[in-house]
């Protein structure tokens, strides 16, 4: 199987958590080439309902609402959304520690996303829906029998960071791949549910959601000398 010319990643362990995407990237998997990136969430100032009950009728769809953001009076701001880089890829191979292109079972990448958000302030917690799609390929090692279907699955997960790069709330969701036979390459689109809870005293914008593939210690160190984001 040919790959694409894989890359030297520079980043660190630090910049796994601190630095995610809200570029384009680019990837070839096999014969597959496309431009890959991401989109941030689709911001959605909210103000609370007992604040909007004190306002004047000519005041309650002014786009000039504000206040402090500790309160009640806040306009509060939907979460940035992004993808850690080095964990938008998951190359599994039959021994992880020992990769090896024969060895690779699949590889799947976070393609692209879109997400709306929708804050509910009384209630502090955000509405969030992502859309994902995700771009995969069958390695040598993952079929057995060219005439016979493939299943393969593999966890990806939604988290929260608060300021400080705290998890503070985290879903895992499952990517299944299914390859019909003689069928290598598939794109898969998922459409994620995600229930932000957050801090009353914070403002929503301050905190982050990010999402990523759940992979082992042998892969992430894979895919820091494999690629370049």
């Amino acid at each position: 199987m040919n790959f694409a010319a894989r890359f030297t990643l520079v980043s660190t362990l630090t910049l796994m958590i601190s630095a995610c995407s809200g570029a384009d990237i680019s990837h070839n998997l096999g014969s597959v080439k496309d431009s890959l990136f991401s989109v941030g969430s689709i911001f959605t100032p909210s103000v609370s309902e007992s604040y909007k009950a004190s306002l004047e009728p000519e005041q309650k769809n002014a786009d000039d609402v504000q206040g402090d953001t500790g309160n009640e009076n806040a306009v509060l701001e939907c979460p940035r959304i992004e993808y850690i880089e080095e964990l938008s890829i998951v190359d599994k191979y039959v021994d992880n520690n020992a990769p090896h292109p024969d060895g690779l079972e699949y590889t799947a990448n976070i393609a692209h996303f879109e997400s709306s958000c929708r804050v509910l302030p009384d209630e502090n917690k955000a509405d969030i829906e992502i859309y994902i799609r995700f771009y995969a390929e069958l390695g040598d090692a993952g079929r057995f029998k060219p005439n016979e279907p493939v299943s393969v699955s593999h966890p990806y997960f939604i988290a929260t960071l608060d300021k400080d790069n705290n998890i503070i709330n985290k879903q895992v969701e499952t990517l299944s791949m299914a390859y019909e036979p003689q069928e290598n390459q598939i794109s898969k689109l998922e459409k994620i549910k995600y229930v932000m809870p957050y801090d009353a005293t914070q403002n929503p914008k301050d905190y982050r959601v990010v999402m990523g593939f759940i992979l082992t210690k042998s892969q992430i160190k894979n895919n820091r000398r494999d690629y370049q984001f």
